[in-house]
């Protein structure tokens, strides 16, 4: 029995080296690769080690030594030539966003198409964008545009689908449906900025954003509120905003472009027309600055000034539209002399002297205000400086005679009802600044010794030390 025992682990032994000798290879058996076998090409497990060694092939896909076939970029199988476009179908488009994706409606829209089978597909997509051609040279554009709509969504960020949305856009303009027009090709700019139909399609929006601006001054001027039932061609709202937005549409899809300072230029022109001076002033500005080369950089001055101009409301509110009105008169001088004729060389000289009025008037009220609340000596301060800074000036002249007046007024006015105040305790800030010994004429604050109430130390100029060499 003993014997038996102790043979038993060679035994044992013995049977599992014969098992092991037969045992099949564990690749064959698919086994895991931890588990001593290799995975599957083809497998994202397989492609995590063999990505490393993999080398590109033009038009074919990526090659990995010693398997058959090509892979993209994520180690899939492929079973005909590589395009961009199979692997984003095969990514499902979109990408989930934002904190609760699951919430989203447009993920549960996908979701469903994709459930009823009306999901990313490249020979549906390509299908329809063939017939859309077809219908749209035809001229059948509402037809056409329903399978251009339905090409771009079978066939997500694909060129297939930045066709199909340039010739949605297209349809839609040549229908006169011009609001589904513009967020067509708002859409493809989107998905594709650097699209080769830029240049048409912001040409497009041109004259889109041109034909709504027209017709509201040059037609019929409606309220933003009122309702457009009847004309295609408009939204159902708002004309005049909607051309506002197309031409910011327009530099914003292509801040580079011929049509992005001519689109500036004319949404600043709507709001100078409809007297919305301070978003006008902003257009103009924003002209000047960030577009120098402009064709519209004279006009954007001139405009510009009359927009400051026409933002100042008067001596009692902010002067900052006066000083940047003088700086841009300055310019206009200095960079555009030679084209400025005579008319307007009059007119600048006019806007000059408005300017320094102005600014003369606004002083002289803010003097006039510590006058009549007999604050006297900020009272003579503001008529100083004006008599100091326009001494010619009718206002310059009522200044001084006004500052002769006040030369023996007390500084400030006397405190009204002094017995009440004093029952209430004083502030203990205000007793403390009231405690610091004031120097006059002749005396030295020394730091560091002790004064009357705890305050610096007073010693007149003469008790100074004597320097030391």
């Amino acid at each position: 029995m003993l014997l038996v025992r102790k043979s038993m682990p060679l035994v044992c032994a013995a049977a599992l080296l014969m098992g092991l000798a037969a045992a099949p290879d564990a690749s064959a058996q698919g086994w895991p690769a931890w588990l001593g076998g290799s995975a599957e090409p083809g497998t994202p497990a397989w492609w995590k080690s063999a990505k490393g060694k993999a080398v590109f092939v033009p038009g074919s896909g990526y090659q990995v030594p010693g398997v058959e076939g090509f892979f993209d970029e994520k180690g899939r199988p492929i079973n005909a030539p590589l395009d961009e476009v199979s692997s984003l179908l095969a990514d499902g488009g979109e990408k989930p966003a934002g904190l609760l994706p699951g919430l989203d409606p447009k993920v549960q829209y996908r979701r469903v198409r994709d459930a009823t089978g009306f999901g990313p597909d490249l020979t549906v997509a390509q299908q329809s964008l063939a017939e859309g051609q077809s219908l749209f040279t035809a001229k059948k554009y509402g037809a056409a545009a329903r399978r251009f709509r339905t090409a771009a969504d079978r066939a997500p960020g694909t060129p297939t689908a930045d066709r199909a949305l340039f010739l949605l856009g297209e349809s839609y303009f040549f229908d006169d449906r011009y609001v589904e027009a513009r967020d067509a090709y708002n859409e493809l700019v989107e998905a594709q900025p650097n699209t080769r139909d830029l240049n048409t399609l912001i040409e497009r929006q041109w004259a889109i954003a041109q034909y709504w601006e027209r017709f509201y001054f040059d037609y019929k001027p409606t309220a933003a509120l009122q309702p457009n039932l009847v004309d295609k061609t408009r939204p159902l709202f708002d004309t005049l905003g909607h051309a506002i937005k197309t031409y910011e549409n327009i530099r914003l899809n292509d801040p580079t472009g011929p049509r992005a300072d001519d689109a500036i230029m004319a949404e600043a022109g709507i709001y100078f027309r409809r007297g919305r001076y301070y978003d006008a002033d902003a257009q103009y500005t924003l002209l000047r600055e960030e577009y120098p080369r402009s064709e519209h950089q004279f006009e954007a001055h001139l405009l510009g000034l009359q927009s400051k101009l026409r933002k100042y409301q008067g001596p009692d509110y902010d002067g900052t539209p006066l000083k940047e009105a003088e700086l841009l008169v300055k310019q206009i001088r200095t960079q555009f002399a030679g084209q400025l004729n005579d008319d307007e060389k009059t007119r600048l000289k006019q806007v000059s002297a408005e300017l320094q009025l102005a600014a003369e008037t606004r002083d002289l009220r803010m003097a006039q205000y510590y006058d009549n609340t007999e604050h006297y000596l900020a009272a003579r301060h503001y008529y100083a400086k004006i008599a100091r800074d326009y001494p010619t000036s009718p206002v310059g002249q009522q200044a001084s005679a006004r500052l002769a007046e006040l030369g023996g007024k007390p500084d400030v006015p006397p405190e009204r009802l002094a017995w009440f105040v004093d029952l209430f305790p004083e502030n203990r800030e205000q007793s403390r600044v009231g405690r610091i010994v004031e120097r006059s004429a002749g005396e030295t604050r020394l730091a560091g010794r002790a004064g009357a109430e705890g305050g610096a130390g007073v010693v007149p100029a003469s008790a100074e030390a004597p320097a030391t060499r």
